[in-house]
Parts: structure tokens; C-alpha cells; sequence
């Protein structure tokens, strides 16, 4: 088994290889990556045939495409657009499912977890700007569905992926979610700048919202927490969130996403409807709106069963894709990527002040600066 950096870090090998001889272990950069025990590979290249960087999954074509947001306003306040994931997922806990996606565990590292109850909700609600650890993950989604429950799956373009072609075959009672990612950084560098922000606020970080709405509603502002203060800001202000804004420290894999295009590999494709002000005004939303593409027959049905529970106006892949860049090409590769993180497991502070160091456009200073009643004023006279 030899992808090299085409490796998604998605974990199906590991947990399809019947010798258990594939662990993930992080590389320099600090991404999970595939390391096989020789000793122990009988060469049965079941890693290799259904590795979702190899082997095609079925895609949804001509998506029915919306602008919807949820019924619920303090549910949509906690999410990161317009919360239609919410009634998603319970949907399918009504039925007695399960609902998998990504959380932070108790030290803030990403990982997928399963949900079984409509309070442990709100942990997958919300954006996490670095890759999710998956390790173990599919084969629970497959317990799940061969004990006949329903499943909610909720990952990136690769991770719903690499889901599928572990599984081998569809399920009735799985509904997949997909979502309209940028790239994801490498889980140490999120680990260290988690450190690195609660030494900033004098204590450890118990908390990170990349998308809090406190401050500015539906925006790019993050809010960071400890026991003794919290601090919030907009994220081109911050070194972790602006590399993350301008695509410096993505897996490699990322900067050729096969997933970043309209035929999409989940059921339901959600994310934020960025230009919502431009191609669809009236229904523009100061807490958010989600972009919403339905994929399949089962999203379909999906979709039809939480109608009564949402608004929605119908879209088309075109206005959608005008702010939302990799919804039909992936992030283009910037030249400092060679180097990004060169320096990062030494001195942090210098590693920050270096390889993270940004220029601010005076257009997002000047963004930054007007109140946000005056931006919710500015909008009304434009939707009129």
C-alpha cells in the first residue's frame, strides 16, 4: 500500500484490513497517514481496492439546490449557517438512529463520535477548521446499520467517501451528509495553537467556536474560552484562522480534491450560502442561511420529511457557487506551502511570528470596524 500524499486520512485501510497490520500515525507535519506492518501483510490489496483516493463512488448529478435555514432561532444561533443539520439529525433519532459527525473531545482535539440523544446534539453542531480524527468511526456506522438503525453520517467530500467504499454496498437506512470544504489543516498544528491561544488568555482553553455569532452574527469571528476570560475576533485577524482563510495549511490531498465540484459523494450537501444578500435578498438572514444540495433519491425523502420544520427557496449551482469557491474547484495551492510548517514543533511564539505571520487588506480592517447594527441597516435598504 503506497498512495503517498494522496492519502485522504479518511482510516478506511485501517479498519478493513483483516490482519490489523495498518495503524495511522502523524508525519512531520502533523497529518495521520498509513503505516503498514510488513510482518504481519499478507498482501490481500483490500486496502489498496477500496481506498476512496483509488476506487470511484457513486455521485449525485444534478442536484436539487436551496437556501434554507431551520424553524428553530436558537438552534440556528449555535450553528454555523442556517442549522438545517439539526432537524437532520433529529429525524433520525426519532426513529431511533444514531447520528455520527465531528465533535471536540474534552482536550478540544476534532473527532467523530456517535450521538444518540437530541442534548449530546449541540457537540456536532458548529464548524471545526482541522481534520477530524476518524479512527474507528466507520466500522461503529456499520454496527449501527447492520443492527437495522438508522444512520446519520455527517463528514468532508473524502471522509463520506471513504464511508462508502468501507461499507461495499448501500444501506436503506443510512442517509449521508456531506459538506462544501475548503481543506483541512493538520490536527497538531490545532493542538498547538490551542496551547499556544490559552498561554495568550493565562489559562487552558475549554472552549472554541471558529464560528461564534455572539459578536457579529453569522460571520468569520471566533470566540475562544478558559476559565477566567474568553476573547473573540474575526478570523483574518488570527494566524491559525487566517493560514486556514487563504489555504496555507491544508493536506496535501486537499489542493486537488476530487470532491470539490457539484457531483457530490453524500446524500444531503450542506453549507453556508455565502452571496445569499446578492442572489436571493429577501430571504438574507443576520444568524445565517445553508446552501443545500440534494443529491439522491434519499435525500429526497429526507428532505420532504423535515420540510415541515425548515424554510426554503429554491437555488441553482450557479448563484450558489459565486461565493462558494469549492463547491466546483478545489483551493489553489499557494507557493509558501512548501514551507508552512517547517519550524512548527519547535518554538511556537517564533513559529507563529514566522511561518503564520499576515498582511491584513485594509478592505477587511475597515469590514471589521462598522458595527454590525449599521451592517443590518446597510442590508435592509439593499433588499428593498
Amino acid at each position: 500500500m503506497n498512495i503517498g500524499r494522496d492519502c485522504f486520512g479518511c482510516n478506511a485501510c485501517e479498519q478493513l484490513c483483516p490482519k490489523k497490520c495498518i495503524t495511522f500515525e502523524y508525519d512531520s507535519e502533523g497529518f495521520l497517514y498509513p503505516q503498514v506492518d510488513k510482518n504481519l501483510c499478507i498482501e490481500c490489496s483490500v486496502c489498496i481496492s477500496r481506498c476512496p483516493a483509488v476506487k470511484e463512488v457513486e455521485r449525485g448529478i444534478n442536484p436539487k439546490v436551496f437556501a434554507a435555514k431551520y424553524n428553530d432561532p436558537d438552534s440556528v444561533f449555535n450553528s454555523t449557517s442556517g442549522g438545517i443539520f439539526i432537524p437532520l439529525a433529529l429525524n433520525v433519532l426519532k426513529k431511533g438512529g444514531v447520528v455520527f459527525g465531528c465533535a471536540y473531545d474534552d482536550e478540544l482535539k476534532a473527532r467523530h463520535i456517535a450521538v444518540e440523544s437530541e442534548k449530546e446534539l449541540c457537540r456536532l453542531q458548529g464548524s471545526k477548521y482541522v481534520q477530524s480524527d476518524t479512527r474507528g468511526i466507520y466500522s461503529k456506522v456499520k454496527d449501527a446499520l447492520e443492527n437495522d438503525r438508522y444512520v446519520l453520517f455527517s463528514g468532508t467530500g473524502c471522509q463520506c467517501a471513504g464511508l462508502k467504499t468501507f461499507l461495499k454496498k448501500d444501506y436503506k437506512k443510512l442517509l449521508i451528509s456531506d459538506i462544501v470544504c475548503h481543506g483541512v489543516p493538520s490536527p497538531k498544528l490545532f493542538e498547538k495553537y490551542i496551547e499556544y491561544m490559552g498561554k495568550k488568555l493565562g489559562g487552558k482553553l475549554t472552549e472554541y467556536n471558529f464560528r461564534s455569532k455572539e459578536k457579529q452574527g453569522w460571520d468569520l469571528y471566533y470566540k475562544a474560552k478558559n476559565a477566567k476570560k474568553s476573547k473573540s475576533d474575526y478570523g483574518f485577524f488570527d494566524p491559525y484562522y487566517n493560514a486556514f482563510l487563504t489555504g496555507k495549511t491544508y493536506r496535501e490531498c486537499c489542493y486537488k480534491c476530487n470532491f470539490a465540484n457539484a457531483e457530490r459523494a453524500g446524500d444531503i450537501t450542506l453549507a453556508d450560502y455565502w452571496g445569499i444578500q446578492k442572489m436571493h435578498p429577501d430571504f438574507y438572514d443576520k444568524n445565517g442561511v445553508s446552501l443545500v444540495l440534494i443529491n439522491s433519491e434519499k435525500g429526497i425523502k429526507a428532505w420532504d420529511e423535515i420540510s415541515g420544520s425548515i424554510k426554503a427557496v429554491p437555488s441553482t449551482i450557479e448563484k450558489a457557487s459565486v461565493m462558494n469557491g469549492n463547491l466546483v474547484a478545489p483551493s489553489e495551492r499557494p507557493d509558501c506551502r512548501d514551507s508552512i510548517y517547517e519550524g512548527m514543533n519547535g518554538d511556537f511564539d517564533l513559529y507563529v511570528k514566522t511561518k503564520l505571520s499576515f498582511k491584513i487588506n485594509p478592505k477587511t480592517k475597515i469590514k471589521k470596524m462598522i458595527p454590525k447594527s449599521l451592517k443590518d441597516k446597510v442590508l435592509k435598504i439593499i433588499r428593498k
